[in-house]
């Protein structure tokens, strides 16, 4: 994987990875009228851009198509702090976000940099209340450099993530098993808030992702997900999520991440935005992130009675920031939770 150094330069409109809130109180359900946009899964989804891999290990096979299973509600957890897991968290060398991308024509990068026009994000300060103890910064150190994403705990000991934080997709060798990058490289801290670590460290136990990703690097595929050494949700809570084929436009977003542009291991989050434009496997968005937030929820809260999941609910993974065209070159972006991701995401969690 070719990195690209961190840097605090901006472009005139950077790119935005995302970032939570807690300020998501009372936001409305995703409208139930809007048209269309994603079916239900195939076969060939399930054995191909959708087939799980993993760096080493047993992959669990995709949940049966007769299965249908619309949501999982977010768990608030016991709110207990205490060491979790083992490592030492600390931000080692230079830092560069996981998913960096060699330097585009223009000078600017995919993933990156990823806020538009002024920068909307707020410091989390504590971490410890639910959901921010529930987002987990990922630090993956090689040969003297650390790489950074985000993640969130959706259940007691996994974390949903992009697939490019955890394999360099595209068939490229990350260095690990399977060519995924090196399992033990990692270190995943939940609930993270400066030099404070409230929960531990946790190491992961095995990466996984989707051949859509670490065969194609087609980035409507870019999802994966760190089984821990630790069950950290059960202190933290985790973050529930529900698919729907209609549209997500207008449903209300946030997002929070460790973005590399701030002190290290701070956790930052916009929220106040709306879904900008929905497609079937992925979902855009105004909110404001910086690199090194790749794998943030893009959530938002549910009050009881809603359809398919309730309290903390995540509707995609960030990813990606500007480029392309349009809806792409205007929008951060993410993969979005499709019932085929979602059934990916369950089987793994509950296998």
């Amino acid at each position: 994987m070719t990195s690209v150094p961190f840097t605090r330069t901006r472009p005139g409109i950077i790119l935005a990875i995302g970032i939570t809130t807690v300020l998501a109180a009372a936001l409305a359900a995703a409208p139930a009228t809007a048209a269309p946009t994603a079916g239900a899964p195939t076969v060939a989804d399930r054995t191909g851009v959708h087939g799980a891999v993993a760096d080493s290990g047993a992959v669990p096979a995709a949940v049966a198509l007769p299965t249908v299973q619309r949501g999982l509600d977010g768990v608030r957890g016991s709110g207990t702090s205490g060491s979790v897991g083992t490592g030492k968290a600390g931000p080692g060398g230079s830092r560069f976000d996981v998913g960096a991308r060699p330097a585009a024509a223009d000078g600017d990068s995919i993933g990156i940099q990823s806020v538009i026009g002024a920068d909307n994000r707020v410091r989390v300060d504590p971490t410890t209340v639910f959901p921010s103890s529930a987002i987990v910064q990922i630090v993956r150190t090689t040969n003297g450099s650390t790489w950074g994403c985000t993640g969130w705990l959706y259940g007691p000991s996994i974390v949903a993530t992009a697939g490019h934080c955890v394999h360099p997709g595209g068939g490229q060798n990350g260095g690990g098993g399977n060519n995924f990058y090196p399992r033990g490289d990692f270190q995943i801290i939940p609930g993270r808030n400066g030099t404070s670590t409230p929960y531990g460290t946790c190491t992961a136990t095995q990466l996984l992702s989707v051949t859509g990703w670490t065969q194609s690097g087609d980035e409507t595929y870019d999802y994966g997900a760190i089984r821990l050494s630790c069950a950290a949700g059960n202190s933290t809570g985790w973050f529930g999520m529900w698919w729907q084929s209609a549209s997500l436009t207008g449903t209300a977003t946030t997002v929070s991440g460790y973005p590399c542009d701030k002190t290290f291991g701070q956790q930052w989050r916009h929220a106040g935005q709306t879904v900008a434009v929905t497609h079937a496997r992925q979902v855009f968005y105004q909110n404001d992130t910086f690199g090194c937030q790749s794998g943030s929820p893009v959530y938002q809260t549910r009050a009881a009675g809603s359809s398919y999941c309730v309290g903390q609910c995540v509707m995609a993974i960030h990813a990606y920031g500007l480029h392309g065209s349009s809806p792409h070159s205007t929008n951060n972006h993410g993969t979005r939770i499709t019932e085929s991701v979602f059934n990916n995401l369950i089987t793994w969690r509950n296998s």
